[in-house]
């Protein structure tokens, strides 16, 4: 390796620009920080891409566990959820956290380091019987329970 590759690796692992290096700083801090939060939790994602029915055996081997931090808000059914740097968390995903299921209902479009993104808690389980006879099943917010057409599902 020659003086000025090694010049160059140097100033590339700091970023190249003003612009990169603090982008570069502000991700290490999370990254070396965060762990030790008590907000860090493991969290198991159900992507919406996967499907609607979780309890299939498919959709089980597709789900993944990422860390994250989960901050509490004054509604104790809704949390902030973020990412670490350099993951996202979708629109639409389904996580289990805590014993409970939590739907992605807003997600902030700047993800320059990290993805925020607002969680309601899932209170209902849907159940339905599809066209081919299989028993499908998909966790729910239902935002007023006398109208059954009023659900958010992801």
């Amino acid at each position: 390796m020659s003086v000025w590759d090694n010049y160059t690796a140097r100033t590339e692992a700091r970023g190249t620009t003003k612009h990169s290096s603090y982008h570069k700083r502000e991700a290490r801090f999370i990254n070396n920080r965060l762990p030790d939060n008590l907000s860090y939790f493991t969290v198991t994602v159900f992507g919406r891409e996967h499907g609607f029915n979780i309890t299939a055996p498919s959709v089980a081997k597709l789900s993944f566990e990422q860390n994250v931090a989960i901050i509490n808000s004054d509604n104790l059914n809704e949390k902030y959820i973020y990412s670490m740097p350099g993951e996202d968390i979708g629109h639409g995903d389904l996580i289990e956290w805590m014993g409970n299921h939590w739907l992605v209902t807003e997600k902030d479009a700047n993800t320059t380091v990290y993805a925020r993104a607002k969680l309601l808690q899932c209170n209902h389980l849907l159940k339905w019987v599809s066209e081919d006879g299989v028993l499908c099943e998909q966790w729910c917010v239902i935002e007023d329970g006398t109208k059954l057409g009023r659900t958010i599902c992801a």
